[in-house]
């Protein structure tokens, strides 16, 4: 008993490093998509970034062989690409209209989307602290958001929330995915769906990137590819509700590089509200019951 204990405390330390990856290398990738979406339209951008983090991934397809990518749940794995590709692109839209720190932390809503999605759709009941949470946490985004104030623009702020939405109905589908499916299939599905669902909108408005920023589209390949790994990794390896939580690191990167690239700075009130969510957020993941948590076949 002890042992399986060490492990599964050992499979969480392993995870939370990979969560922790992913969470800096998607946050420093945001930003330089940032200062991108001042020379090219968001969608060419997120095209880019999908794209390029295909081909990073390209050798180690090739150290495991194609075989990998044979599945039979190509379903889950289009539904999973179509909501990441949304929500990303409602992202980029909003990171690049509002504060950083602040489309971060309404993109950490998730779990209170999650949670009322699984009571609608799956019928779980959310019992008194789940309802308290799930209060609290949209109280936290109201402070982050500010209406009535216009301290907060109403579109961006929209899809930021969108993003969380999608973005939990994405991470259920990873994580059911990860039952049968490897984290390699995973992550690769997902970027090349993504890639083909970005062609069409960047088409649209298709503008050739200038030779100068080719390195930085390349550097938002490379950290999207290291996010993916890591966030996949992380689910496969840890227990959801300790990964979920883990998820958080993305705020505190934010705050730093919203505050050394771009010199912002979150007024009082949007730094309660992010501790709101934060708490409330953590709150719906944590607490559910001890059979809710195991591995699936355990």
């Amino acid at each position: 008993m002890e042992d399986s204990a060490w492990q599964s405390r050992a499979r969480d330390i392993r995870g939370a490093l990979h969560m922790i990856l992913s969470a800096v290398s998607l946050v420093t990738g945001i930003a330089i998509i940032r200062m991108l979406t001042a020379y090219l339209p968001e969608q060419v951008i997120v095209l880019s970034r999908f794209a390029l983090a295909l081909v990073f991934f390209g050798p180690s397809l090739g150290a495991i062989g194609v075989g990998v990518l044979r599945t039979r749940r190509l379903g889950a794995h289009a539904l999973r690409a179509a909501c990441g590709y949304a929500g990303f692109l409602a992202f980029v839209y909003a990171a690049a209209r509002m504060p950083l720190a602040d489309a971060m932390a309404l993109g950490f809503t998730q779990p209170l989307w999650a949670a009322l999605i699984a009571a609608l759709a799956f019928g779980e009941r959310l019992g008194v602290v789940r309802l308290a949470a799930l209060a609290t946490g949209f109280a936290g985004a109201m402070l982050v958001l500010k209406p009535g104030v216009m301290a907060a623009p109403l579109l961006p702020s929209l899809a930021a929330l969108a993003n969380a939405v999608l973005t939990s109905v994405a991470m259920m589908t990873v994580k059911r995915l990860s039952t049968t499916e490897p984290t390699s299939r995973i992550a690769f599905m997902f970027l090349l769906v993504a890639s083909l669902l970005s062609v069409p909108p960047a088409a649209a408005v298709w503008v050739t990137p200038a030779p100068e920023l080719l390195p930085w589209l390349l550097a938002t390949g490379a950290l999207a590819w290291l996010s993916q790994v890591g966030l996949t990794r992380g689910y496969a390896l840890g227990r959801f509700s300790a990964m979920a939580a883990m998820d958080f690191a993305r705020l505190p990167a934010a705050l730093a590089i919203g505050w050394i690239a771009f010199g912002e700075v979150p007024d009082l009130a949007a730094a309660i509200g992010m501790g709101l969510i934060g708490v409330a957020s953590t709150a719906i993941v944590l607490w559910q019951p001890r059979a809710a948590v195991s591995r699936p076949g355990e």
